[in-house]
């Protein structure tokens, strides 16, 4: 955490928790950081809140060990956090898995574990 602190501008960071899968954990963090500009080629969807405000207040950065790297996860559309609470999904640790399931969840897993 000392070592991601010092990559990003974050002005509050916390240890969220760990979220046990069923190939490898997640141990997760939370933390607050400044907006920014935009990046113009990197729009988010009309539906989705500003980074900073709502659904995306926090910044959440998820790792497999204390020694691997922190990856972060993606910001939320309110109909995504709407969508998550319909499924229940076993975790497995792999963040670019489909998740399959009835009613159907249009992302990955990395998009499942932020909701």
């Amino acid at each position: 955490m000392i070592q991601l602190s010092k990559k990003e501008s974050v002005r509050e960071m916390r240890f969220f928790g760990k979220i046990r899968g069923t190939e490898k954990d997640y141990y997760i963090v939370e933390g607050e950081v400044d907006a920014g500009e935009e990046d113009p080629e990197n729009t988010p969807p009309p539906d989705q809140e500003a980074k900073g405000s709502g659904v995306n207040k926090k910044t959440y950065w998820v790792a497999s060990s204390a020694l691997s790297t922190w990856d972060v996860l993606p910001d939320l559309a309110p109909k995504d956090l709407a969508a998550s609470r319909n499924i229940k999904v076993l975790f497995t640790g792999d963040l670019n898995r489909a998740i399959i399931t009835n009613p159907f969840f249009f992302k990955q897993e990395k998009h499942y574990l932020r909701a």
